[in-house]
């Protein structure tokens, strides 16, 4: 069954959330703003050790096993691009 578009969005918005607050936790004590326009490595300081741990902490908080082969730059720009990626991902 296909979602529709109310529930696309709900997915997505959820997906941002739980991305963010596992973000939360790379940068606790500093005052940082994440949206989905923030930037990953430019914005956060994160680098590939933080990714792959971040990567790591997804996989349990969502549920879903990502295949380190398949992982792009790209997918890693912005929460917004991250996000898109791991609803990929959880359609897959």
């Amino acid at each position: 069954m296909e979602q529709t578009a109310a529930e696309t969005v709900k997915v997505e918005e959820e997906t941002v959330e739980r991305i963010t607050k596992v973000l939360e936790g790379f940068v606790s004590g500093e005052e940082v703003e994440i949206t989905r326009s923030t930037r990953l490595f430019d914005d956060l300081g994160l680098d590939s050790t933080n990714i792959l741990e971040m990567l790591v902490e997804l996989e349990s908080e969502m549920g879903i096993e990502f295949d380190t082969e398949e992982l792009e730059f790209s997918y890693f720009e912005t929460v917004e691009s991250l996000a898109a990626f791991v609803s990929m991902m959880m359609k897959a």
